[in-house]
């Protein structure tokens, strides 16, 4: 399963109904910063837009005036040598105190609830993906060297490792599912096997967010998830396929149904589309083997000219049931099936339901053979 995409540095907007602060700032100290200049950087509908800047002083202060409005993220860029995460309104006035050569592991902040979040999450990532790294190449090593007891026990320690920063992220957005360092939390998490963090997150910071550029990106990627997940446990071996009744290519009406009682291979093609005509030779050499063994196919084009589809049919030899709205992408049996690309095939029984999805080559090969024997 493919992984989610959530924006890295998302910027929230809330309205407060809290007194704001007259004169807000971000302020602290940064050492080592001398010839560097550190700006306070904010985001108008995802762009970045410089607020202010400033040259620290001898002993490394420096302050920038802000009027945050709404709570956000922002960057503050370190010169050249780094930049830190925060989030704040303007109720709020972060203190940063920072070191520019160690700020890519550690630093300090205070006065802003949703920085000190973010602060936390990047402390505890930085050790936890050092410690990681530095076990993965110990299980490399021991790989190359070939002590398969060291190997097993490098193997276990990086197993460890991750269930406690597993453990670590998750305890973080149980304690507090609105923060806006969760942005970042989700980014290491898997979205199908934490989906359900997945959606507290996004549950928790609506009332903080909705509207926002940022969170609609984020609330939009987990309602595509849902619907993903939701296809894939309507199509889960043992789920019955769902009916697809379409004209063949003389218009006849030819319901999936009407093939109850065979195994039949739901094949999702176009004349079009050049990997489906290459499968289409080994397509016909498994019917022509187990045409008499109850086996169907039932042919859906996703193609859009009518003339093109029956020369295909013709010229691959497709000898089997074919049908098609002619819609192209918009047909209706692959939104139905959530096809995204083809080929893309189905095997069900002879009951209707599925036994395996994107079953093409030597795999569909394997599983017929499984099936009938020989």
């Amino acid at each position: 399963m493919k992984r989610l995409v959530i924006a890295a540095l998302a910027i929230g907007l809330i309205s407060s109904c809290s007194q704001q602060n007259s004169n807000p700032t971000v302020s602290g100290t940064v050492l080592n910063a001398e010839g560097e200049q550190i700006s306070l950087i904010g985001y108008i509908d995802g762009k970045p837009d410089t607020i202010g800047t400033a040259i620290p002083d001898g002993t490394g202060r420096f302050s920038i005036p802000h009027n945050a409005g709404r709570v956000s993220f922002f960057t503050l860029q370190l010169g050249s040598k780094g930049a830190i995460v925060l989030g704040f309104d303007s109720t709020e006035s972060p203190v940063v105190n920072v070191d520019m050569e160690t700020a890519h592991q550690s630093y300090d902040v205070s006065g802003s609830k949703d920085s000190e979040d973010i602060r936390n999450l990047f402390v505890n990532s930085v050790r936890y993906e050092t410690l990681l790294d530095s076990t993965m190449k110990d299980m490399r090593y021991y790989t190359n060297t070939g002590d398969a007891a060291k190997r097993t026990e490098a193997s276990a320690h990086y197993n460890k490792l991750r269930e406690e920063y597993k453990a670590f992220l998750t305890g973080m957005i149980d304690e507090n599912p609105g923060s806006l360092a969760n942005f970042s939390a989700l980014q290491r998490m898997d979205p199908k096997q934490d989906f359900s963090y997945f959606i507290k997150v996004r549950d928790a910071l609506e009332p903080r967010m909705a509207g926002n550029a940022f969170f609609d990106q984020l609330a939009n990627s987990v309602a595509s998830l849902e619907t993903e997940m939701k296809l894939e446990a309507a199509l889960a071996p043992g789920v019955e396929a769902p009916e697809i009744s379409l004209p063949s290519p003389t218009g006849e009406e030819i319901a999936l149904s009407s093939l109850r009682g065979n195994y039949v291979l739901i094949d999702f093609w176009a004349s079009w589309c050049k990997p489906c005509r290459m499968e289409n030779p080994n397509v016909v050499r498994m019917y022509n083997k187990y045409a008499d063994a109850n086996f169907e196919i039932y042919s859906v084009s996703l193609d859009r000219d009518q003339q093109k589809w029956v020369q295909a049919i013709e010229q691959d030899k497709l000898d089997w049931a074919h049908v098609s709205d002619l819609k192209f992408w918009n047909s209706a049996a692959a939104k139905l099936y959530g096809v995204k690309s083809i080929p893309f095939t189905l095997l069900i029984d002879p009951d209707g339901k599925i036994i395996q999805t994107k079953l093409r080559g030597r795999a569909l090969e394997s599983k017929l053979t499984e099936i009938f024997g020989y």
